[in-house]
C-alpha cells in the first residue's frame, strides 16, 4: 500500500500538472493475447485506443500514440465456465468502442460517472445476448486504464488487473473482486489460503451480473501522474502463471515488445488459460 500512496495523484495536483507539463508525451504500446494450451478457443479480449481490438485468436501488436488526447486501454476476460464467455468479453469491448469519445472528452471530475454508464451499457448487452441464446449465464471482467497526458485514472470489474511500474518497483493498483478476498478481509483465510483458494477465482462482481438495467460498478483505483511510467493490464491468465518479481524482471528488461515476452513465460510455465495483456510504457 505504502508503494502504491506515493504515485497516487491529490486532487489538486492534476491541474497543476497540466499547467506546468505542456510537452506532449508518447506511450509506447505492446499487446500480446494467446489462447495457451489447454483452452480450445480464446474468451480474452482488449481494448487498445486506435491500435485495435483482438481479431485472431492468437495475436500481437506494437506501436505509438502520442497523449494528445485521452487515450482507453482495457482487458475483458470472458467467463470461464459460463455460456459464451468470448461473446461477453467482445460485446464489452464493442460497448467501448461505442463509449469512446463519451469517455475522451469529459472532464476528470466526471469520469467515474461516465465509466459506470459504459459498464451498465456493457452489462445490459450481456443480459441481453443471455436471453436471446437462452444461455445459463455469462460475463466479463474488466480492467481499463485510461491515460490523459499528464495522468491516468485506473478501473476494474473482477479479477483482471491493472499494475504499474516505476523506478524498477511493481505494484498492483487495482483489488480483485473475488469470494477468496472477501473471506480474506473476514479473517476466515490467510492470504496464502487466500491466493491458493478455488474462491480466487470466484469472481463477485463482473459484466453480465444482473439483467435489471443496473451493472457493476466500476471501482476507481486511483488517479496516478503518467511520465516515466509503465502501466501493465493483464487477464488472470498471466497472473496465475507468473509471479510479480517474474513479470517486475521481464518489464524492466524487455523494451521492445514486453506484453510478447510475458505471455510467452506464461505459455512456458503450462498456458493452462487464455493470457492477454497490454502494456503502456510513457
Amino acid at each position: 500500500m505504502d508503494n502504491l500512496l506515493k504515485y497516487l495523484k491529490k486532487p489538486e495536483e492534476s491541474d497543476q500538472a497540466g499547467a506546468e507539463n505542456k510537452e506532449i508525451l508518447t506511450a509506447k504500446i505492446s499487446v500480446s493475447s494467446n489462447v495457451g494450451f489447454v483452452r480450445d478457443h480464446n474468451e480474452d479480449n482488449y481494448y487498445a485506443d486506435e491500435l485495435g481490438i483482438r481479431t485472431e485468436e492468437n495475436e500481437k501488436l506494437s506501436g505509438e500514440l502520442k497523449l494528445d488526447k485521452r487515450r482507453i486501454f482495457a482487458v475483458c476476460d470472458g467467463m470461464g465456465g459460463e455460456d459464451y464467455g468470448e461473446v461477453a468479453s467482445l460485446l464489452s469491448v464493442k460497448v467501448l468502442s461505442l463509449y469512446e469519445d463519451k469517455i475522451r472528452d469529459v472532464p476528470q471530475s466526471e469520469m467515474n460517472e461516465t465509466i459506470n454508464r459504459y459498464a451498465a451499457a456493457a452489462n445490459n448487452e450481456i443480459c441481453e445476448m443471455v436471453r436471446q441464446r437462452h444461455a445459463h449465464a455469462s460475463g466479463s471482467t474488466l480492467a481499463m486504464v485510461c491515460i490523459d497526458n499528464n495522468e491516468a485514472s485506473v478501473y476494474n470489474i473482477g479479477d483482471s488487473r491493472v499494475y504499474i511500474m516505476k523506478n524498477n518497483v511493481l505494484t498492483q493498483v487495482t483489488e480483485d473482486q473475488t469470494l477468496a478476498l472477501k473471506k480474506l478481509r473476514a479473517n476466515i483465510y490467510t492470504e496464502e489460503e487466500a491466493k491458493n483458494s478455488p474462491d480466487a477465482h470466484t469472481i463477485t462482481s463482473f459484466l453480465g451480473v444482473d439483467n435489471r438495467g443496473i451493472g457493476p460498478k466500476a471501482i476507481p483505483s486511483g488517479t496516478f501522474a503518467t511520465e516515466s511510467m509503465t502501466f501493465m493490464i493483464c487477464s488472470d491468465g498471466l497472473t496465475d502463471m507468473c509471479e510479480d518479481d517474474e513479470i517486475l524482471d521481464i518489464l524492466v528488461h524487455e523494451l521492445d515488445d514486453p506484453a510478447e515476452a510475458l505471455v510467452e513465460r506464461a505459455l512456458e510455465h503450462g498456458g493452462v488459460d487464455n493470457t492477454t495483456c497490454v502494456v503502456i510504457r510513457i
